[in-house]
């Protein structure tokens, strides 16, 4: 009788669950919660020391990369983030690179992008304000993926070889939604 009354129990529950999954499905686009938050909007400084704000992007896919000169799978990450922004950057894909690094490293950074020849925009983080924003835990890589409407539609810790795959293909896709 125990084994019965789990399983209706269970059934129950299912039914519920389904019935509510039916009734948001069911309701009009414009009443439904938005799948993507807006992304915070801040400023930051460029390697060359143009300021760059991320409000300003709208309209464009943006990604942003966190990382640090002494972060080896970030070094691995940015070549492919690198090739991905020349590949896409007349169908409208800005790749921010901010570099986390203290204040003292910024030649490091500046070494680094000058002798890989990177292509995306570098900005620096020396105070960790905007990493607090996207990335609280400050782990190194950390990629945010932005759509065209200024919101939040994933974000990636880490990189092992094999992520630019996926990187690619939520790039690819993103490029090929319109802004509403």
């Amino acid at each position: 009788m125990t084994a019965l009354r789990r399983s209706l129990a269970a059934l129950a529950l299912l039914v519920a669950v389904l019935g509510f999954a039916s009734i948001a499905a069911a309701q009009p686009e414009g009443q439904r919660p938005p799948s993507r938050a807006a992304a915070s909007d801040f400023t930051l400084q460029s390697l060359e020391g143009t300021p760059v704000k991320l409000s300003d992007l709208r309209g464009k896919v943006v990604v942003i990369n966190f990382w640090a000169t002494w972060c080896a799978p970030c070094l691995q990450e940015l070549p492919f983030l690198d090739t991905f922004q020349k590949q896409w950057a007349d169908q409208g894909l800005v790749v921010l690179a901010v570099a986390v690094d203290g204040p003292e490293s910024v030649s490091s950074v500046n070494r680094i992008v000058r002798r890989n020849r990177w292509s995306l925009r570098v900005l620096l983080d020396a105070e960790g304000k905007v990493t607090g924003l996207f990335n609280p835990r400050g782990n190194n890589p950390f990629t945010v993926f932005i759509d065209r409407n200024g919101r939040v539609v994933e974000s990636h810790e880490g990189f092992t070889p094999g992520d630019e795959v996926t990187t690619r293909a939520l790039i690819e896709r993103l490029l090929a939604e319109s802004v509403p």
